[in-house]
């Protein structure tokens, strides 16, 4: 009898210890499983990751590309290119050239003086040869006295002010500035430079803008 029991324990135990091996087995291999799909995952989302850098590190390379170079040696050179009866600056992070109403217009007129003429053939060709494929948006402004002895032509400083910045877009495009990239804006007295001498603040801009 107790040699039989002895034997039954016996048996007892080599059956669990192989069952115990056997699930230890499968434990491992679920864990080896566990690890290459998870391994998998991580090797995606590094590449994921890597292509969103590429991404975010190409769009202000893009951006740069498509916004004209504003330092000093270009605004100089472009100075020296439209001569006199204009100024080159940066407003607003672009190019701006800005052109005084006593070389465009005479007082209450948005026709273009004899004068105007070779400053914005100058300033065509710049445009033309410099920023071609640029956007272009030109602006008109004025002082702020109110319209008074033109009341019947123009509506407001604003309304004058858009009229001629027109006259001076239909002038570049005459000249061979694409329409398609020209943009009219007329602020009227709302913007000003300078706040102590009227006359400066009337004048036409064109600022160079982006590509399209």
């Amino acid at each position: 009898m107790f040699r039989k029991t002895i034997l039954f324990l016996s048996l007892l135990v080599s059956a669990l210890g192989t069952s115990c091996t056997s699930r230890y087995q499968d434990m491992l291999k679920q864990r080896d499983e566990r690890i290459v799909e998870l391994s998998g995952t991580v090797a995606q989302l590094r590449g994921e990751n890597e292509e969103l850098q590429q991404r975010l590190s190409a769009r202000p390379a893009a951006t740069e590309a498509s916004a004209p170079r504003t330092e000093p040696s270009l605004l100089n050179e472009l100075q020296n290119d439209i001569g006199a009866g204009a100024s080159v600056s940066i407003r607003r992070g672009n190019i701006s050239i800005g052109v005084e109403d006593s070389v465009t217009f005479d007082s209450g007129s948005t026709a273009l003086k004899d004068t105007s003429h070779r400053v914005l053939k100058n300033v065509a060709s710049v445009l033309k040869g410099k920023f071609s494929g640029h956007r272009f948006y030109v602006s008109g402004h004025t002082d702020t006295d109110p319209i008074t002895k033109t009341k019947d032509k123009y509506s407001s400083n604003r309304d004058l002010s858009a009229k001629r910045a027109d006259a001076v877009a239909s002038y570049l495009i005459a000249q061979g500035v694409p329409e398609k990239s020209i943009v009219i804006v007329g602020y009227g007295q709302f913007d000003p430079i300078d706040q102590k001498t009227k006359a400066r603040n009337r004048r036409v801009e064109i600022a160079v803008g982006e590509k399209f």
